[in-house]
C-alpha cells in the first residue's frame, strides 16, 4: 500500500486529550468519546462532510464503489478516488468509512476532517489523510502531527497517502476497472495459476493462456493483476512487455 507515516506532534497529552469527536452514525449527526470510534460500524458512518459543486472548483467529487465493502465511498479528489483504489486492492482492509469524523482541538484552535477509517483484517483501526505531497502546507502538516499522536494516544495507526506517482495512478485506475464480480476468476484460470506458481513471463505471454472462458482473456489478465494472481511492478507503465510473476492462486 503506498501510505507513509507521520511523525507525531509534540504537543501535550492534556491538549491533545481535550478534543472533540464529530460523527454522522445512524443518520444522526452527535459528538462522541474518542474512545468510542473502536467500536463503531463502519458500515454505519456517513460522510460528515459533503463537500458541494460550484463555479471553477478544481477538485472533482464523487462516489467510488468499492468491491471490498459493496458501498458506494464518497471522495473530493480525483486523488482520494485512486487512493480509495489503492485500499481497496489491499487484501488486508475489509471496511471502509470517507470523511467518517470531524476533530476539533479547542485549546489548540484546531480542527480537521480526517479522509478515510479503515477497519483491517485484525480488528484494528486505520486513519488515513490524503493530499499530493507537493500540497501539504505547514498548516496541513501540523494537522496531520497532530491528529498522528491523537490516534496514537487510542492505539490506533494513523498514515498519510501523498506520495502516489503519476504512473502509479495511471496503473491504479486502469486497472479499477476490473474490480467487479463479472471479471471473477474462472475455475480453468485458477487451475492454471495454482499449477504456474512462481512462473514469470510477459503479459503478452500470460495473455493467451487465460483465453478459452467466456470471459475475454485481456479483462482476465487486469483483473488477475489488480487482484495480485499476477504480480507485477506497478512504479512502471504496464506494457504488455512488463513481467508478471505468478501467485500460484486464483481470485474472487
Amino acid at each position: 500500500m503506498i501510505l507513509t507515516s507521520c511523525a507525531p506532534s509534540h504537543h501535550t497529552d492534556a491538549e491533545l486529550a481535550a478534543v472533540t469527536v464529530e460523527v454522522k452514525y445512524d443518520g444522526r449527526v452527535c459528538d462522541i468519546d474518542a474512545e468510542q470510534l473502536s467500536g463503531l460500524a463502519l458500515s454505519s458512518i456517513a460522510p460528515i462532510r459533503l463537500s458541494k459543486a460550484y463555479p471553477g472548483r478544481q477538485n472533482y467529487a464523487g462516489v467510488y464503489w468499492s468491491a471490498t465493502t459493496g458501498r458506494h465511498h464518497w471522495f473530493e479528489s480525483l486523488y482520494e478516488k485512486t487512493a480509495l483504489s489503492v485500499l481497496d486492492r489491499d487484501p488486508d482492509v475489509v471496511d471502509i468509512a470517507t470523511q467518517p469524523f470531524k476533530l476539533r482541538w479547542g485549546r489548540l484552535g484546531m480542527v480537521h476532517f480526517p479522509d478515510f477509517l479503515i477497519r483491517r483484517s485484525d480488528g484494528s483501526r486505520l486513519i488515513v489523510d490524503v493530499r499530493p505531497r507537493r500540497r501539504i502546507k505547514a498548516r496541513d502538516a501540523e494537522l496531520f502531527a497532530i491528529t498522528a499522536a491523537w490516534a496514537a494516544s487510542l492505539e490506533m495507526d494513523y498514515r498519510l497517502f501523498a506520495d502516489l506517482s503519476k504512473v502509479q495512478d495511471w496503473n491504479i485506475r486502469l486497472l479499477a476497472g476490473y474490480r467487479h464480480a463479472r471479471w471473477a476468476c474462472p475455475a480453468p484460470v485458477t487451475e492454471m495459476l495454482a499449477a504456474r506458481r512462481g512462473e514469470a513471463r510477459t503479459l503478452r505471454d500470460w495473455e493467451p493462456l487465460l483465453s478459452g472462458t467466456s470471459s475475454p482473456a485481456r479483462g482476465l489478465l487486469l483483473a488477475a493483476i489488480w487482484h495480485g494472481a499476477l504480480e507485477v511492478d506497478l512504479g512502471r507503465r504496464l506494457e504488455f512487455d512488463s513481467v508478471a510473476v505468478c501467485a500460484g492462486k486464483g481470485w474472487g
